[in-house]
């Protein structure tokens, strides 16, 4: 008893820090727009000497073409190649050797599109070409010149990520030197070079080729969605399909960066040991004059409504494994938040419902997660990814997920399961305010998909709003066979039986 009662203490000792949180942070956030339309969100922490400057592009594999994808990651890589100024010890003398390498490149791939009449020896010559150019232009380049200029400046390094949704890159530096992480980032955006495009190509080849022909999960992900998405881009795959990354040239990367790495599709936060006078007055100066461009209005395909369950299988050496998939409202639609109670009920935890019932009980599986994907920015998917144990198979499996849904259709969700949610989602908001780059990265996901920064801050008084009615309206309008997808993998040898 006595237990409890501390720690039902804790919990309202909690409840009003939480809220005194989001208040003391919502407050401090200043918001300024540049006149090229760039959005900027400053939140000054005292914690420590440090700054986390993040920029993010609203633009992710979603927005391809076509026959073009994976060119947003393409270009993620493309931009720490550096700029006219750093990778080069003398840009004006590289820059005519890149332009013949690419003139080359047009003649190389044509010649190779030509198939089996294609000309071996002209592109044996073509290729021998090439490799002497690259060794002459070689004496000119700085490699990672970028990095290391954070690292002499005390950084831990820079990074960045695309999805499907967004482009993220992020740096994080001591307090005296902000300056240079706006110049360094400012000058990434207004005078990128192409360098070494072709081979960068050549290693996002290998990295696909790792993370998806070679890698049984990979492959699982890449069929779950090109099945459960028919013709939205949510079923592209953010890397791109091989054939498109292949036949990409450096004009169709200068084309993508030009459209929507424009200032008035990009969002800036920076989070620190910071005066936000001084913020402003360094990315007026550095970023204010990059002109804006008019952005794309392009229509993305609505998915229609599915009509009946969809399967697919992938056979590979590996451990089976399977997906489940539920199309739904994204964030911030109110059926979204819902999902994230029920996700916290099925899988948070070892007293979730699924853990506690499929790998204590039964122990017909290995691991049980739930989570939304792949983006937020259009409707997406809630997701069950399940590993059987042996000797139980995905199909034991499905089946016991199926009857742990039909309790969550069925039968009205206890008010102590709700509260449970109600106290993981304060401690997720409280441990995001740890680290200068989890708010930042935070602040910007919010503001550029969800539209408002302040969405971040209401999230937890959304979840305290869900009720026990809310989660049966949910789970019976979305958690159903009709709008099912299962993606299962199955072993090279079970699948030749």
């Amino acid at each position: 008893m006595r237990t409890r009662l501390l720690i039902g203490a804790f919990l309202l000792m909690c409840l009003p820090l939480t809220l005194q949180a989001q208040s003391r942070f919502a407050e401090r956030v200043v918001e300024h727009r540049l006149s090229n339309g760039m959005r900027v969100l400053i939140l000054p922490r005292k914690q420590s000497p440090t700054v986390a400057f993040y920029i993010l592009h609203r633009v992710g594999g979603v927005d391809e073409e076509t026959g073009r994808t994976g060119v947003t990651h393409m270009l993620e890589h493309m931009l720490f190649k550096g700029t006219t100024t750093i990778g080069t010890r003398d840009y004006e003398k590289e820059k005519p050797i890149w332009v013949e390498i690419e003139r080359l490149r047009d003649e190389l791939e044509a010649e190779r599109a030509r198939g089996e009449k294609a000309n071996r020896e002209r592109i044996d010559q073509l290729q021998a070409r090439e490799a002497e150019l690259l060794q002459e232009v070689s004496q000119w380049l700085i490699p990672q010149e970028y990095d290391r200029v954070f690292e002499r400046a005390g950084s831990p390094g820079t990074n960045a990520w695309t999805s499907s949704d967004v482009t993220v890159y992020t740096v994080s530096v001591p307090a005296n030197r902000l300056e240079l992480a706006a110049l360094m980032q400012a000058d990434q955006r207004r005078n990128p070079v192409w360098r070494q495009f072709y081979q960068e190509r050549d290693v996002v080849l290998e990295e696909r080729r790792q993370s998806v022909h070679d890698s049984p999960e990979g492959a699982l992900w890449e069929a779950f969605l090109a099945t459960a998405f028919l013709v939205h881009p949510y079923r592209n795959p953010v890397i791109g399909w091989e054939p498109d990354v292949s036949r990409l040239r450096t004009g169709d990367i200068d084309r993508f960066f030009r459209t929507y790495y424009a200032p008035n599709n990009t969002w800036l936060a920076v989070v620190g040991d910071v005066e936000p006078e001084r913020v402003i007055a360094l990315v007026e100066k550095y970023f204010g004059s990059i002109p804006p461009q008019p952005l794309p209005h392009t229509r993305i395909p609505e998915e229609p409504p599915q009509r009946g369950i969809r399967r697919v299988v992938v056979r590979m050496p590996a451990n089976p494994q399977m997906l489940m998939g539920f199309h739904k409202p994204s964030a911030p639609h109110n059926d979204d938040v819902v999902f994230s109670v029920i996700q916290g009920i099925l899988t948070r935890g070892r007293t979730s419902r699924l853990y506690r019932e499929l790998v204590e009980k039964q122990r017909i599986a290995l691991s049980v997660s739930a989570f939304s994907a792949p983006g937020d920015r259009y409707p997406n998917l809630f997701v069950i990814d399940a590993v059987p144990r042996h000797p139980h198979t995905v199909q034991e499996l499905e089946q016991a997920l199926w009857r742990e849904i039909h309790k969550l259709r069925t039968q009205p969700v206890e008010e102590a399961e709700l509260k449970r949610m109600r106290t993981w989602a304060e401690a997720d908001f409280l441990r995001a305010l740890r680290s200068n780059e989890g708010m930042a990265e935070q602040l910007l996901w919010a503001d550029a998909v969800l539209g408002d920064w302040r969405e971040l801050f209401r999230f937890v008084d959304r979840v305290r709003k869900v009720t026990a009615q809310d989660v049966l309206r949910v789970a019976r309008q979305y958690l159903h066979k009709n709008n099912c997808t299962v993606a299962v993998l199955e072993s090279a040898e079970e699948g030749r039986r």
